[in-house]
């Protein structure tokens, strides 16, 4: 019985160099095995390029950006892999992602009375990170703590829909599909604070506030 040439399971490097030895010339009883693993090779880039796609979108990186790599339309972009992007999205429930979102809006501000500004940057799409960067984003919490003392708590979160709908009441009409702004009141040792982090559709940070109390006219 002749080797499934599946049965043992090589990196893609492993088999990219099977493939190219031979193409350059196989021999007969080998073109088989070649074919298979040629065969395998190309499943498994194609799972690969759908894993890295729907880890961009969920990063925050545009159908336009994504087709432009690949040379099509973001239409086309966006026809070939909006599935999968969607399937990862739909694992969340709104109740699941709701809990996430203030836990993960709570744990932003404690990072950064902590002066881990890395972990708040490391939630941030590309385009927010670049906005907020370090020098900036810790520049303006040293001057909260300089007026106000360290961080004791962030109370009051709030879940809104960047136009202003209550999230609560719409989670069964997934009311996260296209981002949603969490609001909180941060208690500081000498004052408070209103504090609000935007979410995109994948939970990526896309634009922070701290703002005085009843500060008006935010950018969101």
């Amino acid at each position: 019985m002749s080797e499934n040439p599946r049965h043992h399971e090589l990196s893609l490097t492993e088999l990219v160099a099977i493939v190219e030895a031979a193409g350059a010339g196989p021999d007969v009883h080998g073109a088989t095995a070649a074919i298979g693993r040629a065969d395998e090779l190309v499943h498994r880039s194609q799972a690969l390029l759908v894993e890295m796609v729907v880890s961009a979108r969920a990063s925050g990186v545009s159908w336009q950006a994504i087709g432009d790599a690949l040379g099509v339309s973001r239409q086309a972009a966006f026809k070939r892999f909006g599935g999968a992007a969607r399937h990862r999205d739909e694992g969340h429930t709104g109740s699941e992602q709701t809990h996430d979102l203030l836990e993960r809006t709570r744990t932003v501000f404690e990072s950064l009375d902590a002066g881990d500004y890395e972990a708040v940057r490391s939630q941030m799409t590309y385009a927010c990170a670049r906005l907020l960067s370090k020098r900036k984003m810790m520049g303006v919490w040293n001057q909260v703590v300089a007026v106000s003392g360290r961080l004791e708590s962030s109370a009051e979160l709030t879940v809104q829909t960047p136009g202003g709908t209550n999230a609560l009441n719409t989670l069964l009409n997934r009311a996260f599909a296209n981002g949603a702004i969490v609001q909180t009141t941060l208690r500081h040792e000498a004052g408070e604070w209103i504090a609000r982090v935007a979410y995109n559709g994948s939970g990526r940070i896309t634009g922070l506030i701290i703002a005085p109390p009843g500060s008006r006219d935010l950018p969101f």
